[in-house]
């Protein structure tokens, strides 16, 4: 995860630009493609070593959440882990690549001597990363229960604030109220824009994420019953025209740190 911040300073120049972004919530997206060995090293590095960075990281208001997911089905050819780390706050952002190395040497300070010997070895692998993107999150709606897959829809928008107002006002609505007297089997439900990077030479800007315990709810969207969606006409217009998203990727969420530094193997 080291390697993971090394890439943000650039990015900052992009993101300090975005002035009409009022209180931005900030989200890494970080994709990694591993296979093999390589893919059992670096998981077993998340679970023993960085999963204790990003729980001081939490506690001490540093990050807000950390997870890590693996894509479920879909081709080879595309990433296969995915590290969802919530930053939070503009301070945060500012400071992220301190951060991480203050979490590490934290960490390996409480180790002993010998012990961290080995454990800097293992850490020195190849980070296999094939893209990275910083977003600001506009909506975010929960309910109780664990969250361990998360659908998320990549979409290429002509109108980002336009796309955040219909979505907070019209499916955000109906959703959260879905949510909440248990229609729906779903117990997450999240939007964010991205801010870096951006243009016309990228397929997706925009993201929502539906997040729910089981894989069978993913399957089919969790309702008990057939649903009455509201209209979704204007939304469809900003995606292409068309309402059809760039992609959808299901992703299981591996291991995670919630927001009260609470470390879960899932």
């Amino acid at each position: 995860m080291k390697k993971t911040v090394s890439l943000v300073i650039t990015m900052l120049i992009c993101i300090m630009s975005f002035a009409q972004l009022t209180q931005p919530y900030y989200v890494m997206h970080d994709y990694r493609k591993v296979g093999g060995n390589d893919l059992k090293v670096m998981l077993e590095n998340e679970e023993h070593f960085w999963s204790k960075v990003a729980q001081v990281l939490v506690k001490e208001g540093k990050l807000t959440s950390w997870h890590v997911l693996e894509r479920v089905a879909g081709p080879e050819s595309e990433p296969n882990i995915l590290f969802l780390i919530t930053i939070g706050s503009k301070q945060n952002m500012h400071d992220l690549n301190e951060t991480f190395d203050y979490g590490a040497k934290k960490v390996m300070a409480s180790m002993g001597k010998d012990e961290a010997v080995f454990v800097q070895r293992g850490l020195n692998i190849d980070n296999n990363r094939v893209g990275m993107a910083m977003l600001n999150m506009s909506n975010y709606e929960s309910v109780d229960g664990q969250r361990n897959f998360i659908k998320i829809n990549y979409s290429k928008v002509s109108d980002v604030d336009k796309m955040n107002q219909l979505q907070t006002k019209i499916w955000g609505t109906f959703i959260k109220k879905s949510m909440a007297s248990g229609a729906v089997n779903q117990k997450t439900w999240s939007t964010s824009s991205v801010i870096s990077p951006v243009g016309t030479g990228y397929d997706w800007n925009y993201v929502s994420a539906d997040g729910y315990t089981n894989y069978e709810d993913v399957l089919d969207g969790g309702w008990s019953t057939p649903p009455t969606y509201p209209d979704l006409t204007e939304i469809g217009k900003l995606i292409g025209g068309t309402g059809a998203f760039h992609k959808s990727v299901t992703w299981k969420i591996l291991m995670s740190v919630n927001t009260k530094g609470e470390y879960t193997k899932h």
